[in-house]
């Protein structure tokens, strides 16, 4: 008799690409209304105004760099121009030049040192650069000035949030809303440190709240979702999903996280259709290729699992976990040699993938390759001595390679790791048999049957 019960165990690799809340820091724009200098020629006067103002619609439209070149020639005209460095250096940093900005505000608040607004995109500018404790000096000393910015209070919340100091920043989002109580921006704000607090009645209120503010945010409704998902609940998460691909159809993140949401709920053939509804509308996304895939492989459709990894590796080559789960769908069309490829791939890719380690001993002992994959197997119980599935799967290669005593003293450790383990009191009483030890064999046989009735007593 050949045993070949060897066990392969699936990795669930179906990940979502959730990143952090989307949280709204705000550059407080400055218009133009401040009356020049006397001594300044009146000609230079209203053409600085005119080149700031217009610089200022092309930075609202988002040409940033139209927007800072008319905002150099103002200051070429008039040097000393607050508004004009102000809204200058507002573009430089939307451009990431950092340094530039915060030298263009320090000379406004230079011209004019109770400039709050000035002060306050000093703060963002720093938050940018990710100088969170600056950022907060910045804001706190804009606030000073003048402490009716809503604004400033936001930004300031989400610095104090980027720097981990959730509690301050949840003061800070409900001072600006104390001053602004439809502030959306603060709103979300207030949601996510609150989720991230785990306080997620209040964080989903308010999440509902400013999604009836602003229906058309994508990024507050989705911020809305995984609050839903953090408090599990996954029904009103898929729910809230299906609200999304219905406003937002060309949303391919959103069909993917709704096969997700809808692969954990065990809904199979919606999950395929919304992640294959996603590819459809961008083929360039490794993540939405494996989780169609595997939830292809738990269909049974092996043939197209296989496809879909593979397009996967293809953009994504060193996926462990998508090289593994090939493996194993190699496995099961019986093609151990290309099982063994892909689990010898995952573990390049990553060392610490026990799992593929198992595996690959199981994909080399389908092959054929016994010496291999005694090898592979005692090189994953180095690392994993508490695997009964281990010694089971070493148990029954050292039986076919008719080591019969060492095969039992591995089954031997498989039911003692695991004392319910059915099947290897069965193959412990096959082995002892093999040894002659027939009562020993029979209290195994008797233990296996007990523990699975469906098992049956060799004739």
């Amino acid at each position: 008799m050949q045993i070949r019960a060897a066990i392969v165990r699936a990795i669930r690799a179906s990940r979502r690409l959730i990143g952090k809340p989307v949280l709204v820091a705000l550059a407080l724009t400055v218009l133009m209304t401040a009356p020049l200098p006397a001594q300044t020629p009146a000609a230079n006067k209203t053409a600085a105004v005119d080149l700031n103002n217009r610089g200022l619609v092309l930075y609202q439209a988002g040409k940033i760099d139209e927007a800072i070149r008319l905002y150099r020639q103002a200051l070429a005209l008039y040097p000393d121009f607050p508004e004009a460095l102000t809204n200058l250096g507002l573009a430089l940093d939307a451009k990431g030049n950092t340094e530039e900005a915060l030298a263009d505000f320090h000379q406004a608040l230079i011209i004019n040192p109770r400039d709050a607004v000035t002060a306050s995109n000093v703060g963002l500018a720093l938050y940018h650069a990710k100088k969170y404790d600056e950022s907060i000096a910045a804001y706190r000393q804009a606030l000073a000035i003048r402490s009716d910015l809503p604004q400033a209070y936001n930004s300031m919340g989400a610095a104090l949030f980027a720097a981990g100091r959730a509690d301050e920043a949840i003061d800070a989002y409900r001072k600006a809303l104390s001053l602004t109580p439809k502030y959306v921006d603060a709103i979300n704000n207030l949601a996510a440190a609150l989720d991230s607090k785990q306080q997620w009645d209040e964080s989903i209120r308010l999440y509902q709240q400013a999604i009836s503010l602003l229906p058309k945010a994508l990024d507050i409704r989705t911020n809305y979702t995984n609050a839903l998902i953090h408090a599990g609940r996954n029904d009103e998460a898929i729910a809230a999903y299906r609200e999304i691909v219905a406003r937002f159809p060309e949303n391919a993140h959103a069909w993917f996280e709704l096969g997700h949401l809808l692969y954990n709920a065990g809904q199979l053939d919606e999950s395929v259709a919304s992640l294959q509804r996603s590819l459809s509308l961008d083929a360039k996304q490794p993540e939405a290729c494996f989780n169609l895939a595997r939830a292809l492989q738990d269909q049974q459709k092996f043939p197209e699992a296989i496809a879909e990894y593979e397009q996967g590796l293809a953009l994504n080559p060193a996926d462990s976990h998508a090289l593994y789960n090939l493996g194993n769908t190699y496995l099961h069309v019986n093609q151990p040699k290309k099982a063994v490829e892909m689990f010898r791939k995952a573990i390049a890719a990553q060392p610490n993938l026990f799992e593929a380690q198992l595996a690959l001993g199981v994909a080399l002992m389908q092959s054929g390759d016994l010496n291999a994959a005694e090898t592979a197997f005692r090189n994953y119980i180095a690392q994993k001595p508490d695997d009964p599935e281990a010694f089971f799967n070493l148990a029954n290669l050292l039986f076919n390679k008719g080591q019969y005593k060492a095969a039992a003293d591995s089954y031997r450790e498989a039911v003692r790791l695991r004392p319910e383990f059915a099947r290897a009191h069965y193959n412990l009483a096959s082995t002892l048999q093999h040894l002659r030890e027939y009562d020993a064999a029979k209290k195994e046989f008797d233990e296996a049957i007990r523990l699975d009735p469906s098992l049956k007593r060799p004739q």
